[in-house]
């Protein structure tokens, strides 16, 4: 999976997230950084070096 494969995967899992909990305004990163922990933690059982284009809120 690239980098952009995993950039995609945490925008509409971050949009989701968002969405659900009824579209609040700033809290942006919080729900970039829980997705990219979810979108991550699916890919656990990479190597470090592996992860390299990994996604974090910043």
């Amino acid at each position: 999976m690239t980098a952009d494969d995993i950039s995609e995967k945490v925008r509409d899992r971050a949009y989701f997230l968002w969405e659900a909990a009824g579209k609040p305004c700033g809290r942006e990163h919080e729900f970039w950084a829980q997705a990219s922990r979810e979108i991550e933690g699916e890919r656990g059982n990479d190597k470090p070096a592996e992860r390299e284009g990994r996604s974090v809120a910043r």
